[in-house]
């Protein structure tokens, strides 16, 4: 975010829109554009919020995507790991509409950190795959994913990489003839899905304000067959039961706007309430064995169960209700003194609570009071070197309480220092980042707890070869202190149907990384390859023991810890194909894959296939007319009692036409079609892989008009 809050994001009008961009080469930080002969090109300044200085994506050495525009527009969905999936080197958790959270290189929960404007969303998703992200894909201006050493800005557990959402929900700018206002209106026929949003940005030369607002409203969506893979006698086919959602932001701020300087403050809520599909409680999640399975009929006659129990065996269906209040101050100083270019403060303080509801009871209660806050100091060039440093500090009070309160209640505070450095040596481009955090975990009824501290520093390197190729080499020492649900677990965990079991004695974790990739960022065509490998001491993962809790009839699953190595690559290429008339034929195509094993053996479980796709697009001015198609490798890489899954391909197209109205209005109509052919899928990466299939075909129509 640095030098860059006073800034405002320029709209493309450009036919290459940042569709192409990001399609091209955002997934390694190369942006690229080549024209046809009847194509008149405009190239909008790109810039990354998370990073100390304004730099386009292809001057970073590291690994950095950016979403915006019509490409954010499009691949838009109700929330963000879905939003997400289809990027390059991304998965997500899927665990049905409501809930999904993004993985990055085969990487999940806390190693993946999840933020808003620079701080943390400060839910409880990263505790468990059933919870939702407290995001609102709608809202986002801009999506950023990266790796390197700017992620030590942020986080050090976050050795998988980050995901900052972009909004304009704190204002550094008024609009330009004071004020700015945008409509959209979406439904989706496989759910038969209402989505509204409106947004508006206004202010003056010394003041600025922001408003957004959305809903949403799904029933359960239809699926091509049966949700079981081994499907009971009188279930009924095409439609995945309690997999319906509803959700509601809001969200208020304003800004007062110096010669210098700025402050602003903005309160947001996001409540949603959503099923959670499948059968909960008795071996129906994939990670367990087949003698496990064979046993679903017996514990079903058991009457010996206790009340949360006999609900699920009654089918009463297990909902999440999620309410989150953010209250969040953003500020920054400029030209400050002859060794300090800015100062930028952001604080986040959030009151979050969510039950998890079977048939008519409330079960569990989770609670998730938080604040994080960090101030960052950008310094004026040493030498050469660019960078900044600051310090980060955050404070979460969590509790659990009823059926599934399986973390006991625990008070978690951390504070760290950072520095992130960038310098050019003429064909040679270096960033490197330290940091030091400090985390103490206290449980609130015993008083004992854990303290520790983390370093982790990161070295990215870009060569420039010439003629638009250039290397790029990333390494970085990391370690990472277990958190909560990893030290105290200890309970029945019925969305994920595994009974859980932390371990206090757990050790730090530590990661040493390298990628290294070659990359082609001018000319007609360009293309990336990457290649990574993650070499972990003290791998920090839930194992499943094979065994069963004698008194919940659940599969037992351990926090524990090992060697494990993760490795893999991710690869893409675009190109312009013809021209036609006004517009242009362009295709990209990609590839990305990772495979995780542990030193003792066997694999880390769900973990993403090998996936293959392309897409090719017709653009001009104002139409943009894409087909594109993906295909999913079987997954038998399995972790021990995890159930393998088949492949499977999801062909999609979508259509946009753009048109301007008398006084300057912009008036968009779009079309998105996915899994087109009506192809049963299920992502290998989900608890719930085995009773819950994604959606089946599914059309989406909707509008948008921007004034």
């Amino acid at each position: 975010m640095f030098g860059l809050i006073r800034k405002l994001f320029v709209k493309s009008k450009s036919i290459y829109s940042l569709r192409s961009l990001c399609m091209a080469s955002c997934a390694t930080g190369a942006l690229s554009l080549s024209a046809g002969a009847n194509a008149q090109t405009v190239l909008e300044e790109i810039q990354v919020t998370g990073v100390p200085r304004n730099r386009a994506p292809g001057e970073l050495a590291q690994s950095v995507t950016v979403i915006r525009d019509e490409t954010l527009d499009r691949i838009r969905s109700t929330n963000l790991g879905e939003t997400l999936a289809n990027e390059l080197g991304m998965s997500s958790t899927y665990f049905g509409t409501g809930a999904s959270r993004p993985i990055i290189r085969g990487l999940a929960g806390p190693r993946v950190r999840t933020m808003e404007d620079g701080i943390d969303s400060m839910d409880v998703s990263g505790v468990s795959a059933d919870h939702a992200v407290g995001i609102e894909p709608l809202v986002a201006q801009q999506l950023e994913i990266f790796r390197g050493p700017t992620s030590l800005l942020y986080g050090g557990g976050a050795v998988g990489g980050i995901v900052n959402t972009v909004t304009n929900r704190i204002p550094t700018m008024a609009p330009e003839g004071g004020f700015d206002a945008e409509f959209e209106l979406r439904n989706d026929t496989v759910s038969d899905g209402r989505t509204g949003a409106v947004t508006l940005d206004g202010g003056g030369d010394s003041w600025a304000w922001h408003v957004d607002a959305a809903r949403r409203k799904t029933d359960p969506y239809a699926i091509p067959g049966f949700a079981e893979l081994e499907p009971d006698d009188d279930e009924v086919p095409g439609l995945l039961e309690n997999s319906d959602m509803e959700s509601d932001s809001f969200a208020a701020g304003a800004s007062w706007l110096g010669d210098n300087s700025f402050f602003g403050v903005s309160i947001s809520t996001f409540d949603t309430n959503y099923g959670i599909p499948g059968h909960h409680g008795h071996h129906e999640e994939d990670d367990h064995d087949d003698d496990h399975d064979d046993d679903d009929d017996k514990h079903k006659e058991d009457d010996d169960h206790d009340d949360h129990d006999d609900h699920d065996e009654e089918g009463h269906a297990v909902r999440i209700d999620l309410k989150q209040t953010r209250v969040d101050f953003k500020g920054g100083w400029s030209e400050v003194s002859n060794g300090i270019e800015e100062i930028n403060f952001r604080m986040g303080i959030n009151d979050y609570e969510h039950v998890e509801i079977e048939g008519d009871e409330i079960a569990t209660r989770f609670e998730n009071d938080a604040y994080e806050g960090r101030l960052e100091f950008l310094h004026r060039p040493v030498e050469g070197w660019e960078g900044a440093f600051g310090t980060q500090f955050a404070h979460r009070e969590f509790s659990a309480v009823g059926a599934e309160a399986y973390i006991p209640a625990v008070n978690t505070t951390s504070y760290g220092a950072f520095l992130v450095e960038q310098k050019d040596f003429g064909l040679w481009e270096l960033s490197t980042g330290a940091r030091i955090e400090f985390q103490d975990i206290e449980q609130v009824s015993t008083g004992l707890g854990m303290d520790g501290s983390a370093k982790n520093l990161s070295l990215a390197a870009l060569r420039e070869l010439g003629e638009g190729y250039s290397f790029i080499l990333n390494l970085a020492i990391a370690e990472r202190l277990p958190v909560a649900e990893e030290l105290y677990a200890n309970g029945p965990h019925l969305a994920t149907s595994s009974f859980e079991i932390g371990n206090s004695s757990l050790d730090k974790e530590t990661s040493n990384h390298f990628d290294i990739g070659i990359r082609k960022t001018s000319g007609t065509v360009t293309w990336s390859v990457t290649g990574f490998r993650t070499s972990y001491d003290n791998f920090i993962y839930l194992k499943n023991s094979g065994k069963e809790h004698s008194e919940h009839e659940l599969a037992i699953f351990n926090f524990t810890q090992g060697g494990a190595d993760l490795f893999g690559y991710e690869a893409e290429i675009f190109t312009p194909i013809a021209t036609l008339g006004v517009g242009e034929v362009d295709m990209r195509l990609f590839a990305d894959y990772v495979e995780g094993d542990l030193a003792a053996g066997g694999y880390l479980p769900r973990l993403p296939p090998l996936r293959i796709g392309g897409r090719m697009q017709y653009h001009d001015d104002s139409v943009t007319i894409g087909l594109e198609a993906t295909s999913y490798s079987d997954q038998e890489k399995s972790a021990a009692f995890e159930t393998n899954t088949q492949g499977y391909t999801m062909i999609n197209a979508d259509f946009s036409r753009s048109f301007v109205l008398a006084g300057g209005t912009e008036f968009d109509v779009f079309f998105r079609g996915t899994n087109l052919t009506d192809e049963e899928a299920r992502k290998h990466t989900s608890f719930v892989k085995a009773d819950t299939p994604l959606p089946g075909r599914n059309y989406t129509f909707g509008l948008r008009t921007r004034f």
